[in-house]
């Protein structure tokens, strides 16, 4: 029992993580990661809170998996998803919205600060071996259809949802260049020093660090 709370515990504190540091880059106003601009760009155009859209979003994605990979859907999928669009519009809406905190920072300070902060949850999360991020399933389902390598998939998953914010006039910018060339990298880099501090690789973060 202490073993499950333990990975409970690291499985909620890097989805929070991972919340903080989309937010982080939402107000920096220099452009996200790709995923996150279609759920902003969704929430402009049709409503709802962006929280609400990473939810539907990644629920779409869970039955698009599943029909990849030609099995029964992933239904854990929707944990991970319902926590984060809740951690994501807590921060949002609330905390970080009375903070204002893109009058205190400039705006490209804040965007490096949200993606490490991205990456950093994570590298976090993943360790728990709890369900992953529907975005995240999506590489691995390609990966495990195709037998390409996992930055190619990444690459596919993150240039279609490039594709549809930018259809849907989401704050795609330069930052959302930068989060598809680095954000792999600095998962790999913090999967590196939270091994170093004693905490096990997951199977996942071993495969997107290569």
């Amino acid at each position: 029992m202490n073993h499950f709370f333990h990975r409970c515990l690291i499985y909620f504190t890097g989805l929070f993580v991972l919340s903080l540091g989309v937010v982080l880059m939402i107000k920096s106003n220099v452009g996200i990661a790709p995923w996150d601009a279609l759920n902003v760009a969704l929430s402009q155009r049709i409503g709802l809170t962006i929280g609400s859209w990473v939810f539907l979003v990644g629920g779409v994605l869970i039955f698009v998996n599943s029909f990849i990979k030609r099995s029964t859907p992933n239904l854990g999928g929707f944990i991970p998803i319902l926590i984060i669009g809740s951690f994501v519009d807590l921060l949002n809406l609330k905390i970080l919205h009375f903070m204002k905190i893109h009058v205190y920072v400039p705006p490209w300070i804040l965007f490096f600060g949200g993606l490490s902060v991205l990456a950093l949850g994570i590298a976090i999360y993943l360790r728990a071996s709890f369900p992953s991020v529907p975005n995240d399933e999506l590489m691995l389902a390609i990966t495990a259809r195709t037998g390409w390598k996992i930055n190619v998939t990444n690459t596919i998953g993150e240039a279609a949802a490039f594709i549809l914010a930018l259809l849907l006039k989401g704050p795609i910018g330069i930052g959302s260049v930068i989060v598809v060339l680095c954000l792999g990298l600095l998962v790999g880099v913090f999967d590196q020093l939270l091994h170093k501090m004693g905490m096990t690789r997951s199977a996942y973060s071993k495969e997107l660090s290569q």
